[in-house]
């Protein structure tokens, strides 16, 4: 070869040489900067995103402690809570006034999603209230499930307490301790309020494996809690909390509660943290030698099967390589180019494959649900040439084969859809036409070869839209095998097999189960409509009847509740049976016609206990009171006191007479009931001056605190969403 060709080989293969060492090594080069750079920029800003977590915490505890000073606050202020305040012995009390006490505790609890639990003691008169029980403190243990032992309880709460306590509780949860009032003049008897909280309440989803938190006290200038249970006092005598800084291997960040003279401080552990960076930089930097001296040895190896791959090519096209000239044209490495094309073809081609079969699974899913939208041409369109329009559903199982490719193995020139449901695997199968003797033999076929552990097949239906009733029929088929402990079963032996055509529902059962309802006996209901449903189950009544069984019994209950008085059709909640009929699993019904069950027996059965004295002189006082709410509600002047005035009773009898028969204190249904009347004045289009005036709430101030408290949006807000939706 002349000594120009040798100078074009020489130059052609380090330039090949070097661009194939550049593709392979510069992205390793990439991804170790970016490593270093992003283990730079987190050392950076780690302080940063500390502060941050700490705001985030403070945040959390401080909607927590605002919470909880509104439950002392209401406490202090509330008449109901007035002889509590005041108790140094229980045996000063009446236990009928500690019922009461129950009640409102369970009351403050509910009010807030933040409070897990809640009750009062005093240390200084050795009781406990909870919202359920009261007694001794030294008897707390037994009779409250705290996680403390008695002698925790007395080292905790036997002595006086004037600031804040926090205690691990549980795994889950912290018991903050508190007065009800710091200043001890007013709080002479030390009444203190204990609060449960969930932890993912006070310390929000920010924190994590990394970080510590810690709870300080101000005034006692020391630490007392930890998030991980281990408090080092000297630590943090050590280290100045208006500041956020590296101390050893901790970043300390520090956020202010002033509620209750309180700092939140957040500890991150850097070496935990970048322990993981600094692993996955080594393992890069290694990485990238062992590619360096791997990629050398095979770039050489490839450019020089490459250039051999260069000179045949060149020699078929005619190309003399002795011409070149060294400083002649570049020849791009084209062999090595096709090679590439090629896989990049096949790698598109897969794609469109797996979106066109995503898209496929989809059209039959829209069918199985009972959408027509879907047609021949929709399918036809993506691929699937109908061979004709009968099709019937199969749900087999297998522990070991295919069931798929058996399928498409016995079906032979038939298509074969398959799809996951609710029961297992399922497959829709297209037939060539009504092959009644193929339908037959399929069960027989499948038994006898022994691939399958169980079949249910669908009648054989025309056209697309009855692809749905086939796919009904096929999980009625696979429920009554699982019932009966039938393997290979279809829909037409299902028919023959099954003695009864329809169900039973006799006219005592309907009259039976309208009295219990009635009652508001859930647990009678329900056994009487499972004992109805087993009956016709043993009687051979087929999985649709069934359906339609369940169907007659909703309709049932629906009617007993449209039968009752309007006391109770106001206070049971709204039910909403579910899809029976077309239902894909009937035990799934059922569930859900037993929950509705037990919400409407509840509902009736607690208005039949708090009415139960109706002929009482109390419960009538009662509903006068409850007519003049309604007559009245509009007076800025009424409120409890006028309303006690006006019926010559006292404010407290008033509010317990009201609280035993409608479940809530009368201040609460007052507003509620102003709150309707607006909301239904605002859906009308009145303004909201107008309103303000005609519901009693005495100043727009007023109604749009109360408002906004209740509904969390503004009136108007209210007012426009409604006249939108209109």
């Amino acid at each position: 070869m002349a000594k120009g060709s040798h100078s074009f080989k020489k130059s052609t293969v380090r330039r090949w040489t070097l661009s194939y060492l550049l593709a392979t090594l510069i992205p390793l080069f990439l991804v170790a900067a970016a490593s270093l750079a992003t283990l730079y920029k987190n050392s950076s800003f780690i302080t940063y995103s500390n502060n941050i977590t700490a705001s985030f915490v403070q945040s959390s505890f401080r909607d927590v402690l605002s919470r909880i000073n509104e439950i002392k606050a209401e406490i202090i202020v509330d008449t109901d809570f007035e002889d509590i305040r005041n108790l140094e012995n229980l045996d000063d009390i009446s236990s009928l006034d500690l019922f009461y006490a129950t009640s409102d505790i369970r009351r403050l609890e509910q009010t807030s999603t933040t409070v897990n639990s809640l009750f009062l003691f005093s240390p200084t008169g050795d009781w406990f209230i909870t919202n359920q029980i009261w007694g001794r403190l030294s008897h707390m243990a037994e009779d409250f499930s705290l996680s403390f032992s008695q002698k925790e309880i007395d080292d905790i709460m036997s002595e006086e307490i004037w600031d804040v306590k926090i205690l691990e509780a549980s795994e889950g949860q912290v018991l903050i301790l508190m007065p009800v009032s710091f200043i001890k003049s007013l709080n002479p008897n030390n009444l203190s309020v204990g609060v449960l909280v969930s932890k993912n309440q006070l310390f929000p989803s920010v924190i994590d494996e990394f970080h510590d938190v810690v709870i300080y006290n101000e005034k006692s200038n020391s630490p007392i809690y930890s998030l991980s249970g281990k408090i080092d006092e000297a630590f943090f005598r050590e280290v100045d909390l208006d500041k956020e800084k590296d101390v050893g291997k901790f970043v300390v960040s520090a956020a202010e509660e002033p509620i209750m003279s309180l700092k939140c401080i957040v500890l991150m552990d850097k070496g935990t943290y970048f322990h993981d960076y600094y692993m996955t930089i080594q393992l890069i930097l290694l990485i990238m030698l062992m590619a360096i001296a791997f990629g050398l040895v095979l770039t050489l190896r490839i450019v020089k099967n490459d250039w051999s791959r260069f000179e045949a090519a060149a020699a078929a096209s005619g190309v003399d390589l002795e011409m070149i000239p060294s400083e002649g044209g570049e020849y791009a490495p084209f062999v090595s180019s096709v090679s590439d094309l090629k896989a990049q073809k096949e790698e598109l081609s897969d794609m469109v494959s797996r979106q066109k079969k995503t898209i496929l699974e989809s059209a039959f899913r829209k069918l199985l649900d009972g959408d027509t939208t879907v047609t021949e041409e929709t399918l036809s369109a993506l691929g699937v040439d109908l061979i004709s329009p009968y099709f019937y559903v199969v749900i087999a199982e297998s522990e070991e084969s295919d069931v798929s490719s058996y399928l498409q193995t016995i079906s032979g020139k038939k298509n074969v859809f398959s799809f996951r449901s609710d029961l297992g695997e399922a497959f829709i199968i297209n037939a060539s036409d009504e092959e009644d003797s193929f339908y037959d033999s399929l069960l027989e076929r499948a038994e006898k070869d022994g691939w399958l552990s169980s079949l249910s097949l669908s009648l054989l239906h025309k056209g697309l839209e009855s692809i749905r009733d086939s796919y009904l029929e096929a999980i009625s088929v696979h429920e009554y095998q699982k019932d009966h402990g039938i393997p290979f079963l279809s829909y037409s032996k299902l028919l023959s097999t099954t003695r009864q055509n329809t169900y039973q529902f006799t006219l005592e059962e309907n009259m039976v189960l309208q009295k219990a309802i009635k009652e508001g006996n859930g647990e009678e209901t329900k056994a009487l409509i499972n004992r109805i449903i087993d009956r016709n189950r043993k009687n051979g009544v087929s999985p649709k009847m069934l359906r339609y069984l369940l169907f007659n019994i909703s309709g049932t209950i629906i009617r007993t509740i449209n039968s009752l008085d309007v006391r109770y059709t106001e206070a049971i909640p709204e039910i909403s049976f579910p899809p029976i009929i077309q239902s894909q699993n009937f035990q799934k019904s059922l569930s859900g016609v037993m929950e509705i069950v037990d919400s409407i027996c509840y509902s009736i059965k607690a208005i039949n206990d708090s009415t139960a004295d109706q002929s009482s002189e109390t419960y009538q006082v009662y509903r006068k009171v409850l007519d003049y709410i309604h007559e009245n509600y509009g007076d800025t002047m009424m409120n409890v006191s006028s309303i006690a005035d006006n019926f010559h009773i006292s404010i407290a009898y008033l509010s317990r007479i009201f609280k035993k028969y409608h479940g809530i204190n009368i201040s609460e249904y007052i507003t509620s009931y102003r709150l309707d009347c607006a909301k239904s004045l605002l859906s009308e289009g009145k303004m909201v001056g107008e309103v303000v005036e005609k519901c009693g709430f005495g100043s727009l101030r007023t109604f749009l605190r109360v408002f906004k408290s209740v509904e969390g949006i503004t009136p108007g807000q209210y007012k426009s969403t409604v006249v939108k939706e209109r």
